[in-house]
């Protein structure tokens, strides 16, 4: 049984979505930095969780669940205010983390105490979850690929929205190789760890900014 895919409309979102997946976001930033401070298995967890969030906007979005929270300004005002303020707490948590760092002298050991591999892959999810773009992202981008005539087209919005998973996992995943694979030459030198803390703390904020000015267009 051959799937219900227009194949040069296929062939279009592959290209867009490659795209698109290279545009650095939220998910990046937080790969990249368990990756760089905590080691790849830290990396690798938190994809888990973004992976996962993921595959429950795109079940969502073939539901037609998530189009009824981004028709409704209060559920998707809600969300969008939650997002904003997790994305801020973040970047706080991690000015704070520069901060202390600058304030050590010599050379930082790497992380003693990482944190639970449940605490990492709750915080991947929930960065995921509550990203209000996300969703209008599964909304506005995804159905332009779609090809009603064909039918199945819940079908079709949830293996386009698994494709989003997949390749942005991979991706993910060589991101976070590179950067462990690094970490135990550069991540533990105090200057280093306190330019990147500082800098993902102040790029944080501002996607939590860019999150709360978010507007409802479907379109």
């Amino acid at each position: 049984m051959s799937l219900p895919f227009d194949p040069h409309l296929f062939q279009l979102y592959l290209v867009a979505v490659i795209v698109l997946i290279l545009i650095p976001g939220p998910d990046f930033l937080l790969v990249l930095g368990r990756s760089l401070f905590d080691g790849r298995r830290a990396g690798w967890t938190a994809i888990g969780g973004i992976t996962l969030g993921n595959t429950i906007h795109s079940t969502l979005a073939a539901a037609g669940i998530s189009a009824l929270v981004a028709a409704s300004p209060a559920l998707f005002q809600g969300l969008k205010l939650l997002g904003a303020v997790y994305l801020a707490w973040l970047g706080l948590r991690a000015l704070a983390a520069a901060r202390r760092h600058w304030r050590e002298h010599g050379t930082l050991e790497l992380r003693a105490a990482p944190d639970s591999a449940r605490r990492i892959f709750t915080q991947a999810l929930v960065t995921n979850l509550l990203n209000a773009k996300v969703i209008l992202f599964y909304l506005a981008f995804v159905p332009q690929f779609v090809a009603p005539q064909l039918g199945h087209v819940a079908v079709q919005t949830f293996v386009m929205g698994m494709m989003i998973a997949v390749v942005g996992g991979l991706y993910l995943a060589a991101i976070a190789a590179f950067a462990a694979g690094t970490a135990s030459r550069i991540a533990g030198n105090r200057w280093f760890r306190t330019g990147v803390e500082g800098l993902s703390g102040l790029i944080f904020i501002g996607f939590a900014l860019r999150l709360f000015f978010t507007e409802r267009k479907l379109v």
